[in-house]
């Protein structure tokens, strides 16, 4: 299987959010596009990230840039857009280019996004990303550990900053959705890390939220899994940002009913 970046455009009369015709056309043949890649094994690794420049960015795996080819004409997407396949772009690639197209977005909905280093008692390097609406104040943070990548016959400052840039493009696909799917998996992108769990676990007894919690996150039940930790451990990494929000949401609404009753 090889990989490829899709590169798509198209001038602003032809977006769906402004033209009727390419909307319906688009939401018609929206359910239809999952079967489409399907049917000729082509499977989306990152993305598609949709720009305000009327721009987006997919990666895919697949057989040949034949079936890519393919794809992009059965599923639609050529009708309203100009579309670019670059072939024998790597997964590291592919986090450089999101990171990279991100950057003027949250510019413009003056946000920030920042990393930092923590430190880990079992070695190696956890990154913290920090997303920031900068009006607002309010912010949210995302963490992941690694090991240090000593690959290559690298120095330990050479596995610092190979690890140290690997860790913040995974930080901000965490952040932002943004589902990657490596080789190492299932397809679905895993579970969340012992990092995350314990975050998790931490936010879930200041919600003071049960089962039901765990039954939307899809994640197994206490009674499957042993113990709360452990169902805990099951949600996917790619909700991670869902579960997030979720107890945030819980722990304000609770909180404000507590200042209305005082």
């Amino acid at each position: 299987m090889e990989q490829f970046a899709l590169i798509a455009s198209h001038p602003p009369d032809q977006c769906p959010t402004a033209n009727e015709t390419i909307r319906k056309f688009f939401l018609n043949r929206s359910p239809d596009m999952t079967k489409v890649a399907e049917k000729l094994g082509v499977k989306y690794l990152a993305g598609p990230i949709i720009t305000t420049e009327h721009k987006s960015y997919a990666i895919v795996q697949a057989k040949s840039v034949e079936a890519v080819r393919n794809f992009v004409i059965e599923s639609g997407l050529i009708q309203w857009n100009s579309v670019d396949v670059v072939h024998g772009v790597t997964m590291d690639k592919a986090l450089e280019e999101i990171d990279k197209h991100l950057r003027p977005l949250l510019a413009k909905e003056d946000m920030d996004l920042s990393y930092s280093n923590e430190p880990r008692e079992a070695g190696g390097i956890l990154i913290r990303g920090r997303l920031k609406h900068l009006p607002g104040g309010h912010y949210e943070d995302s963490f992941m550990p690694a090991p240090l990548d000593t690959s290559g016959g690298k120095s330990i400052v050479q596995g610092v900053g190979s690890t140290n840039s690997f860790l913040r493009r995974y930080v901000a696909c965490n952040i932002f959705n943004i589902v990657v799917v490596g080789n190492d998996d299932d397809g679905s992108g895993g579970t969340i890390d012992e990092t995350q769990t314990k975050i998790i676990l931490d936010l879930i007894k200041k919600a003071k939220v049960g089962p039901k919690f765990l039954k939307y996150m899809k994640a197994q039940s206490v009674e499957e899994a042993g113990s709360l930790d452990a169902a805990v451990a099951t949600i996917a990494a790619r909700d991670y940002r869902k579960a997030i929000s979720t107890l945030e949401e819980h722990i304000g609404k609770a909180e404000a009913g507590h200042a209305n009753v005082s």
